[in-house]
C-alpha cells in the first residue's frame, strides 16, 4: 500500500505540476484530490475489490439459498463497524442472488441496500442506484443487475472519497468478502471441486484484511468484537496459507466453512456498547 509520505509527497507533486501548468480547472482539482484520498485510504483492487471480479469467482460456486435467507436483510445496528459489515454482506447476497436467478429475493436486497445506505449516509445517489437494481430485477434482466451492481461498486468507492470515512471503507469491503468467502466455502463444503476449492485459498487478501482490522483505532481492537474477528481470521488465514498453491482438500474447505460461519456470526451479531459479544441464551 502507498504509505502516508508517498501519498503527501504525490499530492505536492501535483500541486507543483499545476502551479507550473496553465491555472487548473476545478474538474483537475477534483481529480488530483481524489487521487492522493485513494491513497491516503488504501482504496485500491483489494480494499474496494470491483464486483465483476468477485461475481466471476463467486459464479462457480452453486448459491446456498438456505444459508442466504438466514441474513437478517432488515437488520440496524447503532454502531458503524457492523452497518458497514452488513451493507458488505447484502451485496454479496445480492451476487449470489443474482446466479441463482431469484428475482423476488434480489428486489427485497435491493430495498434493504437503500435503508443501509441511508443509515451509513453514503446519499441519494446510492438510493437511485438502488432502485434501478430493483428495475432490472422486475424486468429479470440478470446481465443487467450484475452490470448495475459493478456500477453501485463504483459508487461505494467514490462515496469513500466524499467521506472522507476510511473505516467505512474498509469495513464495507471486508463485509462484502467475508459474506461471499462464507457462502462459497459452504458451496464448496456441500460439492467439493478441487478447482473451487483454490479460489478459497488466498491467503493475501485475508493478510491484507487482517492489516485493515489491525489499523482500527487501539480502543476498537480492545473490544472483544474487533480482538475476536482478528483472531478467527487468523485461523483461517494460516489454514489458507499452509496449503503452498495447493487447494485446499475437503477436510480444510469444512475447516474453513466452520471459521467464516463464526466470523459472520460474530459480525453481524449482537454487541452490547463496550463492544462485548452478547452471548445468546441457551433454549
Amino acid at each position: 500500500m502507498v504509505s502516508r509520505q508517498c501519498a503527501l509527497a504525490f499530492s505536492l507533486a501535483c500541486s507543483v505540476g499545476l502551479l507550473c501548468a496553465q491555472e487548473p480547472t476545478d474538474k483537475e482539482l477534483q481529480a488530483a484530490s481524489d487521487e492522493y484520498m485513494r491513497d491516503e485510504l488504501g482504496v485500491n483492487d483489494i480494499t474496494a475489490p470491483s464486483i465483476a471480479g468477485i461475481l466471476k469467482d463467486l459464479g462457480s460456486f452453486q448459491p446456498p439459498l438456505d444459508i442466504i435467507a438466514q441474513n437478517n436483510r432488515d437488520a440496524l445496528f447503532d454502531n458503524r463497524l457492523q452497518t458497514s459489515l452488513h451493507f458488505g454482506a447484502l451485496v454479496a447476497d445480492g451476487f449470489m442472488l443474482t446466479i441463482a436467478e431469484r428475482s423476488d429475493d434480489v428486489q427485497d436486497i435491493g430495498r434493504a441496500l437503500i435503508r443501509q445506505a441511508r443509515a451509513l449516509g453514503i446519499g441519494e445517489g446510492m438510493t437511485k442506484r438502488s432502485k434501478s437494481l430493483l428495475e432490472y430485477s422486475r424486468k429479470g434482466d440478470w446481465q443487467g443487475m450484475r452490470e448495475e451492481l459493478v456500477r453501485t461498486q463504483g459508487d461505494v468507492e467514490q462515496s469513500m472519497l466524499d467521506l472522507r470515512d476510511e473505516q467505512m471503507a474498509h469495513m464495507i469491503s471486508l463485509g462484502g468478502w467475508l459474506r461471499g468467502f462464507q457462502l462459497a466455502a459452504n458451496s464448496c463444503a456441500r460439492n467439493y471441486n478441487p478447482d473451487r476449492a483454490r479460489i478459497l485459498g488466498r491467503s493475501e487478501v485475508m493478510d491484507y484484511y487482517l492489516d485493515r482490522l489491525n489499523t482500527l483505532h487501539p480502543r476498537l481492537k480492545k473490544t472483544e468484537f474487533v480482538s475476536t474477528l482478528i483472531a478467527k481470521l487468523t485461523e483461517l488465514r494460516d489454514l489458507a496459507a499452509s496449503k503452498a498453491g495447493q487447494p485446499p482438500t475437503e477436510a480444510e474447505v469444512k475447516q474453513m466453512r466452520t471459521l467464516a460461519d463464526q466470523m459472520e456470526a460474530i459480525a453481524l451479531g449482537p454487541v452490547d456498547d463496550e463492544g462485548r459479544i452478547v452471548k445468546k441464551a441457551a433454549p
